[in-house]
């Protein structure tokens, strides 16, 4: 992506691994500077960050460097901190230099090799072979390649009577370790296609003081692809950034565009304003947003000119998500704390109603049970006496779902596949087709918070994998239409097989995993598969074995729960030892929705 040049003022604290940024720089065998120090923090991955990674400034061509110097040197320019690309320019030809557009994509790979030089009239022909793990758009998009190998054959020739590459590889290209440290997520902020809520795109920023500049150049590259083309962005396409963006010593963003805001509605112009203070308020040291249309604050009634950035919760589609996890024990509904578990109040909590797995609606008005061998699903409001009508017949239900609209999705385990239907629960349901799901055993079944996504558990062929997708609806009237980009997200192999899914966030998922013989564990994963290359982030260490479920609400203010094979729930203390939640064993376990 491509950044105004400037000295910006932002203090940011990305996260780095000391060992490995060290190693790095002597690798690069440029300058290196490490920061003193400073908080360590959790962001919304669960990773610990850093005040600031160590700065490194490679070195650039040595005088009379061999071609294979120049194209292991070029490797190794194209990775410094903070990011520039004046240094690995020097490497190239006058001509070549001009034309590298090193901003339109970044490929990350871990192993790479450099050949020999082959003599080719006048000239010299370096292969370069890598194993690429990662594409990254020119927005920041995590992207996985059709193809892992790659092969480049770069071409040196004389320039000043020094080697230099006429032929760069399209892009910038730095390795998986640089990425881990030096690069971090982030979510740019869109709007569902009717325009009512955000909804996040993970991209990956470099960890300097350039990130908010780039966070808001991925915004103003737009939403295409975002969620199946669904996603929407209220930023003119005719805006640009007049100057990078500055955070000053108040943590005051500073946003500048080129452009004319004449024509954009007031709606739209709360929309945007949106989209940016949600998207820069992730930047620790951001305490508001100012956005400025050529020398002119934007204009919006009731609103300062410096947004706060709790603002825009009309905007958030999480803002009414409930965040109890209730359970059942011989038929009778809980409500489970941190420490404590105790009866729901009313006839629910005192009456026992036998149930194969249950659902609370996301209002709380409501109760979806699977009964009769897991072949009915039945609903029931939660005041008063239980009064269960009949909504959903299969044969091998899963315990169903409720989107914030009150549609029940319920998930039915037939012969040779999973079939889903979504609906009211009073209506004949809509079958939906589950694309690569539909031929396999599915064994969860999640909405995100922001109901623009869900996550899958599902043995298709051999295999038991972790799937994503996102939801496509009806812009006018919101009804569901289908599923779409339904992919497996790829897991590092340490992970191993999982077990249980549940969202932590609206672009991550808490994973249930057992790898080979080994205690079940619960890690974070990103759900455009970049933890394959970064790593999942486990949640503490489960000292039982047994854990079937993981349990959350999708929320980062709220606890994960984990409920094992004794009935017994689990969560973390303040000290992140996992401890338990209940005194007694509970037979089912769900937070609402």
């Amino acid at each position: 992506m491509t950044r105004p040049i400037s000295t910006s003022r932002t203090a940011i604290r990305p996260f780095v691994r000391l060992g490995a940024a060290l190693s790095l720089g002597a690798l690069l065998a440029g300058c290196v500077s490490i920061p003193d120090g400073g908080p360590v923090r959790v962001v919304e991955d669960g990773r610990p960050q850093q005040v600031s990674p160590a700065r490194i400034r490679p070195a650039g061509p040595a005088d009379g460097a061999s071609p294979r110097d120049i194209v292991n040197g070029f490797l190794q320019a194209m990775m410094s901190s903070p990011v520039r690309y004046d240094i690995a320019r020097r490497f190239l030809t006058d001509g070549a230099g001009d034309d590298w557009r090193p901003e339109e994509s970044v490929t990350v790979y871990s192993l790479s090799s450099v050949a020999e030089p082959e003599e080719r009239s006048g000239a010299e022909s370096v292969a370069v072979d890598i194993a690429r793990e990662a594409v990254l758009t020119e927005q920041g998009r995590f992207t996985v390649p059709a193809a892992r190998e790659q092969h480049f054959d770069l071409t040196l020739v004389q320039e000043d009577e020094q080697w230099r590459i006429a032929d760069p590889p399209p892009g910038a290209l730095i390795t998986d370790a640089f990425f881990e440290d030096y690069y971090d997520a982030v979510n740019a902020y869109y709007f569902d296609s009717a325009g009512e809520q955000l909804v996040a795109a993970p991209v990956h920023l470099p960890d300097d003081e350039g990130r908010p500049t780039d966070l808001v150049s991925s915004l103003l590259g737009g939403p295409d692809g975002v969620l199946g083309g669904q996603a929407r962005s209220f930023l003119p396409s005719t805006w640009k950034l007049a100057a990078p963006v500055e955070v000053d010593d108040q943590g005051v963003a500073l946003v500048r565009f080129a452009g004319s805001d004449s024509g954009v509605s007031v709606g739209d112009r709360e929309r945007l304003s949106a989209q940016l203070v949600w998207s820069l308020r992730q930047i620790s040291t951001v305490t508001g947003v100012e956005i400025r249309i050529g020398d002119r604050p934007i204009a919006l009634p009731n609103t300062p000119e410096v947004q706060r950035i709790d603002a825009w919760d009309q905007f958030d589609p999480a803002a009414d998500r409930p965040t109890q996890l209730f359970a059942m024990r011989e038929g009778r509904l809980l409500v489970v704390g941190r420490s404590s578990t105790g009866p729901f109040a009313g006839a629910w909590g005192r009456d026992p109603v036998p149930a194969d797995d249950f659902r609370v609606a996301v209002d709380a008005e409501r109760i979806a049970l699977v009964t009769g061998g897991r072949r009915v699903v039945s609903v029931s409001p939660l005041a008063g006496e239980p009064a269960l009508v009949p909504a959903r017949q299969g044969t091998d239900l899963l315990r169903p779902s409720w989107d914030a609209a009150g549609r029940l999705w319920t998930i039915d385990r037939v012969r040779g596949g999973s079939r889903l239907t979504v609906g009211p629960a009073d209506e004949p349901p809509r079958s939906i087709d589950l694309g690569p799901l539909a031929g396999g055993r599915v064994t969860g079944f999640e909405l995100s918070p922001d109901g623009a996504r869900f996550t899958a558990t599902a043995r298709v062929g051999a295999r038991d994998a972790l799937y994503v997708g996102a939801i496509r609806y009806d812009a006018e009237g919101g009804g569901v239409v289908g599923l779409v980009d339904i992919a497996e997200i790829p897991l590092p192999t340490e992970t191993g097989v999982p077990l249980s899914a549940a969202w932590r966030s609206s672009t991550t998922i808490a994973l249930l995993a057992r790898a080979q013989e080994r205690v079940p564990q619960v890690a974070i994963v990103a759900v455009d598969g970049s933890s394959s290359v970064t790593g999942a982030v486990r949640v503490g260490l489960l000292p039982q074995d047994g854990a079937r479920q993981v349990l959350s609400a999708g929320l980062l203010s709220s606890p994960i729960f984990v409920l094992d094979a004794e009935g017994m729930l689990w969560t973390q203390n303040g000290d992140g030892r996992w401890a338990e939640a209940s005194d007694e064993p509970v037979s089912l376990a769900a937070f609402a929705g």
